[in-house]
């Protein structure tokens, strides 16, 4: 008797592909509408308040880049990771691109990270009267906002690293195979 497994993603039509890809260009679009509307709203209302230095250098600042950052990493692994689920790589993204993107965004990735703990630290436990005398908003009326969405984006860019880790080392293999072969 087979055992069967339980598979969460399982392969893909070209049809399914190209609706995923749909779906997926519609989220980045609003996605980043979002985010990028956010940011200047943040922006807007944060600079005549802080100044230019005492804004970049603050907690938002670090968090809205934080989040655009995460979204820059996670969005090529999403969409090669449908085409990898139809069995094939898209047009644009060869295995061996796949792999350079890959091994970048390997080194942004723990900026990300910094930037998130960054804010959440100043935004959950504040900073000293002495320094900047930030105020924590952690507890404010949305303290859990504050708290468990930024460590969210915190465990998302860790989660990140372990991925592109795994696939890096995954393409390494199949290069080094197809090099070999080719020889």
């Amino acid at each position: 008797m087979q055992k069967r497994r339980f598979r969460i993603f399982m392969p893909m039509t070209p049809e399914q592909l190209r609706k995923n890809d749909k779906v997926l260009l519609v989220i980045l679009v609003i996605g980043s509408f979002f985010l990028l509307k956010d940011f200047y709203l943040s922006a807007k209302n944060d600079i005549p308040s802080s100044g230019i230095i005492g804004y970049i250098t603050g907690p938002i600042f670090a968090h809205k880049l934080s989040e655009i950052l995460l979204l820059i990493l996670w969005t090529p692994a999403v969409w090669v990771s449908n085409y990898e689920l139809a069995g094939i790589y898209p047009n644009k993204m060869n295995p061996l691109r796949y792999y350079r993107i890959l091994r970048f965004f390997l080194l942004v990735a723990p900026i990300q990270i910094v930037l998130a703990t960054y804010a959440w630290t100043i935004i959950n436990l504040g900073t000293s009267p002495l320094t900047t005398n930030y105020e924590p908003l952690a507890y404010g009326d949305d303290y859990w906002v504050w708290r468990y969405y930024l460590a969210t984006v915190v465990a998302a860019g860790v989660a990140f690293i372990w991925y592109a880790s795994r696939k890096t080392t995954n393409l390494a293999r199949r290069l080094a195979s197809n090099t070999s072969v080719n020889e």
